[in-house]
């Protein structure tokens, strides 16, 4: 398969028989190559990644066309888009339903002629639509044939939201018409458009506001935000579309990695590749936080999921499992960073629990992944209480009380990543400490 969609120096793996050699910053490259770049989603794993695991594992001759790739924290679908473009079928889930709609835009590719097909009955009257909406909102005040999403008063300006709204109505219209992975594809461009219009602050990660002066100023025109993004959206869908091989097979399960054998099956994976949250989601990466509304004006997703996305990621609010009594024994580099935490008084709990969550995962992908084949998590090491946490020490040391096999640890620089450089974990003005500045990927082989 001919593969030239971005340019590049040491970011391929083709010719090199040591991982170790490749640069794996991948600084200056196009990380939103093809369906990559339909929609931002919040610490997203480069696809350089998988694309070079990928490739430097087939021409090995680890894995081969028609195998499965999995990825427990599916994400934006990283994964999934690159297993698809070298010839491998895809699975993974996750806990965020919009994660799992991004994934599958991302990873399915569409038919082009039924794709402009269900663009045109999309847009055909969109202008109209729009124009009635705004009219019947400055006579009325609100415009009532419309059902109006569950976001919470005060992020969106009038009458916008009413306009997101309709566009949304059409869609559902289109997935009667044509289905819904047609549909699916323009929720996505809906996403956008609404985090663009909202009074959302789009370079956090966090759910904040505009001031309240800026959102004075805030009167965006829907439409043309919105055919906009269609535009450059069908652009990048129709290239992907054209690459990949549509007899391959996706499925992104909405449902936790803590339990996904029940989803995914025993020795079913061939390879895993993913990355998973750097900390619990409340206190790190808040992906419900920054999925919220955009997944609210889908239609599909209600307001009660949405608020519990945060809470029951790794480290959350979750019932089910019990507490691993021996977990400490298990990575001296835990214990080690757990004492230090209590020193301090700082919050042992809170990443005894992340740990624990995370051993669950392990454990699933062991039983997932067929004895022998390669197993990569991209972590990152956060600081808590001012503390380091060095994640892929304890990933290791917690993989291999599972028998999994160290293969290799490749660091790497994040050169660029919707993230705070600092925070201030004491919540003391003016105080703040460094955070996550460079990633490792920990390969090692499934027991």
């Amino acid at each position: 398969m001919k593969r030239d969609h971005r340019q590049t120096t040491l970011s391929t793996s083709d010719g090199v028989d040591d991982l170790q050699d490749i640069n794996w910053t991948f600084e200056g490259t196009d990380t939103q190559y093809l369906t990559h770049g339909l929609h931002n989603y919040p610490a997203r794993m480069v696809p350089e990644i998988p694309d070079t695991l990928l490739g430097y594992y087939k021409n090995q001759g680890v894995i081969e066309e028609g195998d499965l790739v999995y990825d427990p924290f599916s994400g934006s679908g990283t994964t999934a888009v690159e297993g698809r473009l070298h010839g491998l079928n895809a699975e993974g889930n996750d806990i965020n339903p919009f994660a799992v709609m991004l994934s599958k835009a991302k990873a399915i590719p569409l038919e082009r002629g039924s794709l402009s097909e269900a663009r045109d009955a999309l847009i055909n009257g969109l202008s109209q639509d729009l124009r009635d909406v705004r009219e019947e909102y400055d006579q009325l005040g609100e415009v009532d044939w419309l059902e109006m999403p569950e976001v919470r008063d005060g992020w969106f300006p009038e009458p916008q939201i009413h306009e997101l709204t309709a566009i949304r109505d059409r869609i559902d219209s289109v997935e009667d018409a044509f289905g819904e992975a047609y549909a699916r594809f323009f929720r996505i461009v809906l996403s956008h458009t609404t985090r663009k219009v909202s009074y959302q602050r789009n370079g956090e990660y966090k759910r904040y506001r505009l001031s309240e002066e800026d959102r004075v100023e805030h009167n965006p025109d829907v439409e043309p935000i919105f055919t906009k993004k269609l535009k450059q959206n069908m652009k990048k869908m129709q290239d992907y579309s054209n690459r990949v091989d549509h007899d391959l097979d996706t499925t992104i399960h909405y449902s936790d990695s803590r339990t996904a054998v029940e989803d995914v099956g025993e020795n079913q994976a061939d390879i895993v590749i993913t990355s998973p949250p750097y900390g619990d989601h409340q206190t790190t990466v808040a992906y419900g936080q920054f999925s919220q509304d955009p997944a609210l004006l889908t239609g599909k997703v209600t307001y009660d999921e949405m608020k519990d996305v945060d809470k029951t990621g790794l480290g959350g609010r979750y019932d089910v499992l019990e507490p691993v009594s021996n977990l400490e024994e298990y990575s001296p580099t835990l214990k080690t960073t757990l004492d230090t935490l209590r020193e301090k008084d700082g919050r042992s709990d809170d990443a005894l629990d992340f740990f624990r969550d995370y051993y669950a995962v392990m454990e699933q992908v062991a039983k997932i992944t067929k004895t022998d084949q390669p197993v990569a998590w991209v972590v990152a090491n956060r600081t808590m209480s001012r503390v380091n946490i060095p994640t892929h020490l304890i990933t290791r040391e917690l993989c291999e009380s599972l028998e999994y096999e160290f293969d290799v640890n490749l660091p790497r620089e994040i050169p660029t990543k919707t993230l705070p450089w600092e925070n201030a974990p004491e919540n003391v003005e003016g105080t703040k400490g460094n955070l996550m500045a460079n990633e490792n990927i920990v390969i090692l082989r499934a027991p």
